[in-house]
């Protein structure tokens, strides 16, 4: 019999019901089996935790790991291994009560002493989500509260969910960690081939009863598309993320398959083009940064290489979004415009740059360094591997342009924060940070109500998008994409992107075959 396939490009998305009409979710859970994940996307560590600061490496964490808090479908925060919370503005503080009766996979007790020692950790390595923490204090067994420097609406969120939880006793051995695990997931690191594979067996020792239903999870890292995707095809692999639309879209054209779109929800990321402005160089300048941006015909590149699945973007939002301006002055295509503030800056006859990116975007990306040559800017297109990207971005190395890869959830506190931030886990280091922006995003993080929260994301919005007198520090946003997952339809609830794109729900995942 021939297997059906499904494909699946969800942020936020109810449960796939198939052509049939029959749901995905409407036998009973079967035992055993290994689900084989590929994708693109690797990890430097699959075991300690606070080394996987993007959106990227969620995928290794959440099959190990668990945080604080999780999200539902509706992008709202829900408990986890928090089972309530309760903030004080005035303290300012967030007391959390732990779930009771969960141990890491060595058995050692989750309590609030835990909870203490991996805020902790996290702060040693310095980072953001952590850094308003000013101390721990434990309550009792399962009460934490953490002290915080001042009152972040933010705080909650970026301690609650970005925040997974080691065993203190496996932390006594970090070198060992980095290439294990040892977390309260549904399962634990058997085998790690960096670069290669992540290999994962069953924790006998999970805190869900009867769960999980798998006996083991293995994701591979396979950098080139193509070749994922003929090995998915051969049933190499139960279920593949493909970030090349180009062949997402072939094998989402066939009968085979079946797609869902939805642009909206948790950790939904944004493709731009960040230019470099704290080396020194024209990026500096942030009338060259907008004469960048004027060059870029954005909904040209998203109708030539988009297929239909992309939202083109005009700042850090999608339409939609509660954070989203539609009254901005956004900048729009005017290549005239931008010979215009080249000259004004002093660049009459343009300049020579690099435009850095990955394979998965190196189509895309080729088209819009033409078109920024046509305009003077002239680019040379670098493609580099995944963690060579990451290493770019983490320490603000790169020369010229990159991709910019960010999540666009609507709380600009925390998600624009990561990069603005100056110790931001993400770009921060490869961009100006002016005292206006930085007294901003303060404010925001600050902020008494959910409504002046919002009103002050607006003029953050402004500030650095403005088609007039915009900072254009994070340069041209392009468009808003969850990335396809495609899936044989045996895979059943396993929640990929669901939630959250970086996540899914393997503990509750089953095979039906």
């Amino acid at each position: 019999m021939k297997r059906k396939l499904i494909g699946l490009v969800a942020a936020v998305a109810a449960s796939l019901v198939m052509a049939t009409g029959v749901s995905a979710e409407s036998a009973e859970p079967k035992y055993g089996g290994t689900l084989k994940y590929a994708s693109h996307n690797t990890t430097s560590t699959p075991g300690y935790t606070p080394d996987n600061s993007n959106n990227a490496s969620l995928i290794f964490l959440n099959t190990a790991y668990e945080s604080l808090t999780y999200y539902d479908e509706s992008g709202a925060i829900i408990p986890r291994l928090a089972t309530e919370w309760t903030t004080d503005p005035e303290e300012p503080s967030i007391t959390w009560t732990l779930r009771e009766g969960v141990q890491f996979a060595d058995g050692t007790d989750f309590n609030a002493e835990a909870v203490k020692v991996n805020i902790e950790e996290y702060q040693k390595c310095s980072r953001n989500e952590t850094a308003n923490v000013a101390s721990v204090e434990v309550i009792d067994d399962y009460t934490v509260k953490m002290i915080l420097n001042s009152w972040n609406s933010s705080t909650l969120e970026s301690v609650g969910f970005f925040v997974y939880y080691m065993s203190p006793a496996a932390l006594e051995d970090v070198d060992s960690l980095r290439n294990s695990s040892c977390g309260t997931g549904a399962f634990q690191v058997s085998e790690f081939n960096p670069g290669v594979s992540v290999k994962y067996t069953k924790n006998e020792n999970y805190w869900q009863e009867g769960k999980p239903y798998l006996d083991g999870v293995e994701i591979y890292i396979v950098d080139e598309p193509t070749t994922r995707a003929s090995a998915f095809q051969a049933g190499e692999y139960d279920i593949i993320l493909m970030n090349n639309l180009t062949v997402a879209n072939d094998l989402i054209s066939s009968d085979l398959y079946e797609m869902e779109r939805n642009v909206s929800g948790q950790g939904l990321v944004s493709t731009g083009l960040i230019p470099n402005s704290a080396e020194e160089g024209p990026f500096q300048d942030p009338v060259v940064r907008r004469a960048m941006c004027y060059a870029i015909d954005t909904q040209a590149l998203s109708d030539a290489f988009g297929y239909g699945y992309l939202t083109v973007l005009n700042q850090w939002a999608a339409p939609g979004a509660p954070t989203y301006d539609e009254n901005l002055n956004a900048i729009t295509y005017d290549p005239d415009k931008a010979r215009e503030l080249l000259a004004q800056a002093g660049y009459p006859d343009g300049f020579d740059t690099t435009l850095t990116t990955d394979a998965g975007n190196k189509d895309y990306f080729t088209a819009a360094a033409n078109m920024l040559t046509e305009v003077g800017i002239r680019c040379t297109v670098d493609l580099v591997d995944e963690s060579a990207q990451v290493n770019l971005y983490q320490t603000g190395t790169w020369h010229g342009i990159m991709g910019h890869f960010a999540s666009i959830a609507p709380d600009l506190g925390l998600y624009m924060g990561r990069h603005l931030d100056t110790n931001g886990a993400f770009y921060a280091k490869g961009i100006q940070h002016p005292d206006d922006h930085m007294e901003l995003l303060e404010k925001i993080r600050t902020a008494a109500t959910e409504e002046e929260k919002i009103q002050l994301e607006y003029e953050m919005q402004e500030l650095i998008y403005d088609a007039d007198n915009g900072s254009a520090l994070f340069g041209q946003p392009l468009y808003a994409q969850a990335e396809p997952i495609l899936k044989y339809s045996y895979v059943k609830d396993d929640n990929r992107s669901v939630v959250h794109v970086g996540t899914w729900n393997v503990e509750n995942c089953w095979l039906d075959k």
